[in-house]
């Protein structure tokens, strides 16, 4: 079995959710005996064009601009599509299957691959609702709705990693739709990491909240911010750490200063090792208002940590209310402080319980062995290839 795996963009151009999962599922597959060659873009001349990292095979190829913005950015998005066609063109033969990670732009261009070499093809979406990747490739002008009918009637099998991501995909038209959640590497965290970093702004005394991941606007950083001036009005001993960056971030760190709560709030942004480092904090709490199967919240299931979240597509598989976490009745920052506040008294009543369920609730649904071994029933099925 010999499996494509293509994403638009990739490690180290990009760190996001999808490319982490192409990461993890292709390391599984390749502890498994799986053959897997990962096809992506890459935005800098000093990045390798061709490497392999975690055993897997990676081709990069070069396009100045990330080739799924589209729109004015349409001749770099030609320019790659019209390389990956050649490259499938020599190589076609090296692979059984084509797995395309996020349901936009490289979908159409696996979409073509497959039609072109008559191959099999899956697609994992990674956003839900009105952000759901199919919602946002048709609605890029003049092209989208064109990209997206021929995705739909080539008739691929979507992955979808929740249920109210596979009611999108049966709402959008498609036919073959798979429930397969994303994955978490347990080889992240380890008794020994966390401890070599100090967080700056914790007390003892302080319970330590904590989003970490991309500060862009989908996030609600803002909403973020605003439920935690409520929290602090009412719960003194209580510290924020705010980790990573994006475009949310200058615009929170003004909105703090005016509160006067800068004491209240560290902003520690990119950190190296974020698994380790939020194991030393207490209570994830995560605003956004859209997202597929949130990586940080999955990683501070990992963790270990009391949950808190919006009702985001993904959170009721990960949160299950008085045993690990509690999610907000609604999107409004009044409703995530009143379950923030939730939260707390669960991690003062038993942090050990919470940790012994999340634990066994990744190691039955979302390690990386279990997700693999979904993907490869999933191959053998389409391919009829049972090696």
């Amino acid at each position: 079995m010999k499996v494509l795996m293509l994403t638009c963009q990739y490690m180290p151009d990009v760190f996001g959710g999808a490319e982490k999962q192409c990461g993890r599922i292709s390391k599984g597959l390749k502890k498994k005996g799986v053959g897997v060659h990962i096809l992506t873009s890459r935005q800098q001349y000093k990045i390798k064009s061709k490497e392999v990292l975690n055993e897997v095979p990676v081709t990069r190829l070069y396009s100045s601009i990330a080739p799924d913005l589209l729109g004015r950015w349409s001749f770099f998005s030609i320019y790659w599509f019209l390389r990956v066609l050649v490259w499938g063109a020599f190589h076609h033969k090296s692979f059984d299957i084509i797995h395309c990670h996020q349901g936009k732009f490289g979908a159409f261009v696996g979409c073509c691959l497959a039609r072109l070499f008559n191959k099999p093809i899956l697609i994992k979406v990674g956003n839900s609702n009105q952000f759901m990747d199919f919602n946002a490739l048709k609605a890029k002008k003049f092209v989208g709705p064109i990209m997206a009918n021929f995705v739909l009637k080539t008739n691929p099998t979507v992955v979808a990693i929740t249920d109210v991501i596979a009611k999108n995909c049966k709402e959008f038209g498609f036919k073959h739709i798979v429930n397969i959640p994303n994955s978490i590497d347990t080889d992240l965290i380890t008794k020994e990491r966390g401890t070599k970093t100090t967080v700056i702004g914790q007390r003892e005394s302080n319970i330590n909240l904590f989003y970490h991941g991309r500060l862009e606007n989908i996030k609600k950083i803002d909403v973020l911010m605003q439920s935690f001036v409520m929290l602090a009005a009412e719960y003194e001993m209580v510290h924020f750490h705010l980790i990573g960056s994006g475009s949310a971030l200058i615009a929170a760190k003004k909105y703090i200063k005016t509160k006067g709560l800068e004491g209240k709030v560290t902003f520690h942004g990119k950190v190296e090792d974020p698994v380790a480092f939020i194991q030393q904090l207490d209570v994830f709490v995560n605003a956004s208002e859209a997202e597929g199967f949130s990586n940080s919240l999955l990683e501070a299931l990992l963790a270990g940590k009391v949950l808190v979240s919006t009702p985001v597509s993904g959170a009721s598989d990960a949160i299950y209310s008085g045993q690990n976490g509690y999610i907000a009745n609604s999107f409004r920052a009044i409703d995530i402080k009143n379950s923030t506040l939730q939260g707390i008294q669960l991690h003062h009543e038993n942090t050990t319980s919470v940790k012994q369920f999340s634990t066994q609730l990744i190691t039955e649904n979302f390690t990386v062995d279990v997700i693999a071994g979904q993907y490869l029933t999933l191959y053998k099925k389409l391919t009829g290839i049972n090696q």
